[in-house]
C-alpha cells in the first residue's frame, strides 16, 4: 500500500480536515494474482471518540470501475492515524463498464499488517 498524509496541524497532530491519499493492490482469494487496485483519499471528520473519516474510492477491476464511498471509524488510537483501519462497509454508488449503474456494498476487514480482505456485494 501506498499512502500520503496531509496534517491541517504543522506538528502533524491529527485535526478535522487532514487528508490521506492511498493506493493499493488487489489479490485474488488466493493472494496470489494482482486482480485490480484501489485508489483513495479519506478525509478526517472528526478526532473525538477514535476518530472518523470520510472516504472516495475507485475499485479498479476486469471490466471496468466501481465507485465506493463511506465512513470508516476507529481511524485514530494514541491519537495517530492508524491504517488499515477496524472492519468496514461502504456504499458502491455507481461504475463503468461492466459495473455501470452498479449498487451495493463494499466490506473490508482488516487481516493483519497492511492487509484488508475487501468482499465486493453487488446488487443485481
Amino acid at each position: 500500500m501506498q499512502q500520503t498524509r496531509f496534517s491541517v496541524n504543522s506538528d502533524g497532530s491529527p485535526a478535522q480536515g487532514d487528508r490521506t491519499v492511498f493506493r493499493s493492490l488487489l489479490f485474488d482469494t488466493d493472494d496470489k494474482n494482482q486482480v485490480g487496485e484501489t485508489d483513495g483519499t479519506c478525509t478526517t471528520t472528526t478526532v473525538e471518540n477514535g476518530g472518523a473519516a470520510e472516504c472516495v474510492v475507485t475499485y479498479t477491476l476486469p471490466g471496468g470501475r466501481l465507485s465506493v464511498q463511506g465512513m470508516v471509524f476507529g481511524i485514530l488510537t494514541t491519537g495517530r492515524p492508524t491504517l488499515p483501519p477496524p472492519s468496514f462497509d461502504n456504499a458502491i454508488t455507481g461504475g463503468t463498464g461492466e459495473s455501470d449503474q452498479a449498487r451495493g456494498q463494499v466490506h473490508a476487514d482488516t487481516i493483519g499488517t497492511g492487509k484488508r480482505r475487501c468482499t465486493i456485494d453487488l446488487d443485481r
